[in-house]
């Protein structure tokens, strides 16, 4: 901490201090500035970039991005640093539309975060920005920070843009959010997260050729939230991982209870985030799990989605491999859903090719797009690739991705996520009586 005229400032950035800020950004908004702009700025994989080279680098990174986006930024009239790695800025935009705002900051972000990678490979950082342009100029100084952070929180696990501008919605979203995170605390701490798992068929001879497990959550009055309430909440404030985890460790429990009740078990299937991945000792404590509770690990099988892989691929790839080596399944799920499914399928070592519903629909509309889904399966086999293709809801679908060379299928036609306990009793029926 430094002092300077009686404002104290923080001795690595040369910021001052949030009261400072808060005091004279309310000032200038009001008074002073003719398009005042508030902007959230933080950098995602910051604890990873400092595990991998330390803490020294670090700061030297958070002493670049001030440099550069406060220092040097004739834009910039004052700044604070809010967290470690998340700075609060007040700019002038006049002349500024918001198109040209947003091409402008959009390089400067781009510049900067390749530049860094470029530098330090084995930690991809990526730079997010969320600004508010100020409407009312007697606005709470802490809701207008807020609402600067609603739109960099926005795009927090987006890859396909650095920045955005603060919309009503988002504050909706944000209140959600609120209103999720301390819902799925309660329900982590007192074992309300139960596990359903989706059956996967075989089309020729209609067996059953494995499952998914889901996660639902049971609020304080035993109402079931679906997963399209929290998963992108978990997902957005890196909580995904505390839900992965609790429900991996209950699938284990789960199979190894059938293992001692004689039922026949069968592959299931769980979902790993990127943050799973990154996070120091996951992937190790969930095998120990595995080994410690006697069921094989071929009954356990990994899915990934191809947005694990934009960032940190080499540490990502490491973790798949050891899970390979230990005899694990690894699927890409939701192929067709992104831009980059072909070109990270030469880079990663996966089993099995999930084709997602809205890629199978749209395949099956013309004879193009069959000829297309056909072709792709057919190359996907060649080079050992198992297929299955989900969300398929009618005969009809299953005939066609049949006729395409895909035999294994997910979905309504066949049956819905069921409570595993449902699961057991419709699909494993016990072959000892003891």
């Amino acid at each position: 901490m430094i002092c300077y005229d009686g404002i104290f400032f923080d001795e690595l950035t040369r910021l001052p201090y949030d009261r400072y800020f808060v005091r004279q950004a309310q000032e200038l908004i009001r008074n002073q500035l003719k398009r005042p702009v508030m902007i959230s700025l933080d950098i995602s994989n910051f604890k990873y970039f400092n595990r991998m080279y330390g803490y020294r680098e670090g700061d030297r990174l958070i002493s670049r991005m001030v440099e550069c986006f406060c220092h040097n930024n004739a834009d910039c009239v004052l700044a604070y640093r809010i967290y470690v790695d998340h700075i609060i800025m007040l700019i002038e935009a006049e002349g500024l539309p918001e198109k040209v705002f947003k091409a402008k900051y959009s390089d400067m972000l781009s510049r900067f975060s390749e530049k860094t990678n470029m530098e330090f490979p084995l930690a991809r950082i990526r730079l997010y920005l969320g600004a508010y342009y100020v409407e009312d100029r007697d606005e709470d100084i802490g809701i207008i920070i807020d609402k600067s952070q609603y739109a960099r929180r926005s795009i927090k696990a987006n890859y396909l843009t650095y920045i955005a501008i603060f919309r009503a919605d988002m504050e909706k979203k944000a209140v959600d959010e609120a209103k999720i995170i301390p819902m799925f605390y309660s329900a982590l701490e007192n074992d309300r997260i139960e596990v359903y798992i989706q059956p996967k068929f075989s089309i020729d001879d209609e067996r059953l050729i494995g499952g998914e497990a889901l996660s639902r959550i049971m609020d304080n009055d035993g109402n079931i939230i679906p997963p399209g309430m929290y998963i992108d909440i978990l997902e957005r404030t890196n909580l995904i991982s505390k839900l992965d985890g609790c429900v991996i460790r209950k699938l284990i429990a789960i199979q190894k209870k059938w293992m001692d009740e004689g039922r026949p078990l069968t592959t299931i299937s769980l979902n790993l985030s990127r943050v799973d991945l990154l996070e120091q000792g996951f992937v190790d404590s969930i095998h120990q799990a595995i080994v410690e509770s006697g069921v094989p690990s071929g009954y356990f099988e990994f899915e990934l989605t191809e947005t694990v892989f934009c960032e940190n691929i080499t540490e990502i790839t490491k973790q798949i491999d050891f899970l390979k080596e230990k005899g694990y399944k690894i699927s890409m799920d939701d192929f067709g859903s992104g831009y980059n499914s072909l070109y990270m399928l030469g880079k990663i070592p996966v089993d099995i090719i999930k084709f997602d519903r809205g890629f199978v629909l749209n395949s099956l509309h013309g004879e193009t797009g069959r000829t297309i889904m056909k072709n792709l399966i057919h190359t996907f086999t060649e080079v050992d690739f198992e297929i299955i293709c989900e969300g398929i809801e009618n005969r009809e679908e299953e005939s066609i991705v049949y006729s395409c060379g895909c035999n294994a299928v997910q979905g309504y036609l066949h049956d819905k996520p069921l409570p595993y306990y449902i699961f057991a009793d419709k699909y494993l029926l016990a072959t000892n009586d003891d």
